[in-house]
């Protein structure tokens, strides 16, 4: 019989994870705002640099003394100066929370200020001829690469892959696209990314996530073997008050957190599919809520983190990016409600043969 346990995390230690936030959304600067150019040696102050958990590099932010366009303001703080106009064009530039893409807007004395520049690990999202692996009127799938980001990021408005996809549908059908993302994934998770391309269908496809109808199933590549085949986690979910992601105990679900939010409930269910002679495991794991980074931070918990996990493990030498691949995703078509499987291709470090995972998947414990 299959060595099956259940964990309801009380007073669970308090993990270290990331803390790489989605960018917000707020209202636009009026580009009206355009005042008239003080010059002054003086330069402008409370000028701060801070690196996010996950090595991402943080904003430089400062808060402004002089009346001036917002490339001059950039230029008193960034080196060489030149690089200030294309931040602000490329969508890195924000102004009170707010991006400002427009390098002569204005800025006024006591205005925060926060630039962005691209990580290390930014590259331009191009994707492969056969990176569409569904698509029909109303929607559209891909198999996502890992190093790619879904939407804008703080640094970025336009290199992500739901423009990416846009230009390739478009290059090769001379259609475009309006595009609307069902769900995320991670920076480095691969698989099945699913989108609308019909007004009609956004909205409903929403309501399929919301109601949680649409089950996804992931293989995942975690350091160690684990002491039981099935597990569920059964935690809570939320942000430290540094900010960052973390794993709460579940009688802690409720409970206020800074910022307004409270911790919420996150489960996660585990299959053993294979242990492997080099110490490691490949699972197949099902997430009942959908918080994030959740399948990282139950592998954590759990004392077997992702291999190549640089936030929520070591990560490991020569290793770009996590283990973890959305392989399937079922739900009811949006739009007609029939049954609808979105299945990837598996990535080159799964090394588990696939009649082992899809048999393991077939016997899921509900």
């Amino acid at each position: 019989m299959a060595n099956i346990a259940t964990i309801t995390t009380s007073n669970t230690r308090k993990d270290k994870v990331n803390n790489r936030a989605r960018p917000e959304r707020h209202g636009q600067l009026p580009m009206s705002l355009f005042c008239e150019m003080t010059h002054g040696v003086r330069k402008n102050h409370l000028m701060s640099d801070t690196t996010p958990a996950d090595g991402t590099k943080g904003p430089r932010t400062f808060t402004a003394f002089f009346a001036e366009t917002l490339e001059h303001a950039i230029e008193r703080v960034i080196e060489p100066h030149e690089v200030a106009r294309d931040i602000i064009t490329r969508g890195g530039a924000w102004i009170n929370h707010a991006r400002v893409r427009i390098t002569t807007a204005g800025v006024l004395p006591g205005m925060f200020i926060a630039v962005h520049t691209p990580p290390a690990h930014a590259h331009s999202h191009i994707l492969p001829d056969d990176a569409v692996i569904y698509v029909d009127r109303w929607l559209i799938a891909l198999n996502k690469p890992a190093g790619t980001y879904v939407d804008a990021t703080p640094w970025d408005a336009e290199n992500h892959l739901r423009n990416a996809l846009l230009n390739h549908w478009y290059a090769r059908n001379g259609e475009l696209l309006h595009l609307h993302p069902a769900h995320r994934l991670d920076r480095d998770t691969t698989g099945v990314l699913l989108f609308s391309r019909h007004s009609h269908a956004n909205s409903a496809l929403q309501r399929v996530f919301v109601q949680q109808r649409a089950k996804k199933t992931y293989v995942c590549h975690v350091a160690g073997w684990p002491d039981w085949d099935e597990i569920l986690m059964q935690t809570g979910h939320g942000r430290s008050d540094r900010g960052r992601f973390r794993v709460y105990s579940i009688d802690e679900v409720g409970n206020a957190l800074p910022g307004g939010n409270v911790v919420k409930s996150m489960e996660t269910f585990y299959r053993v599919v294979e242990r492997h002679p080099d110490g490691t495991t490949t699972m197949l794991a099902w997430p009942r809520t959908g918080r994030t980074h959740q399948i990282r931070l139950h592998a954590h918990a759990l004392g077997h983190p992702l291999v190549g996990d640089a936030s929520y493990g070591s990560g490991q030498l020569g290793i770009d990016a996590h283990h973890l691949h959305a392989w399937r995703l079922s739900l009811p078509h949006p739009i007609h409600e029939e049954p609808l499987l979105l299945t990837a291709p598996l990535p080159d470090w799964c090394s588990v043969d696939l009649a082992a995972l899809s048999a393991s998947a077939t016997i899921l414990t509900e």
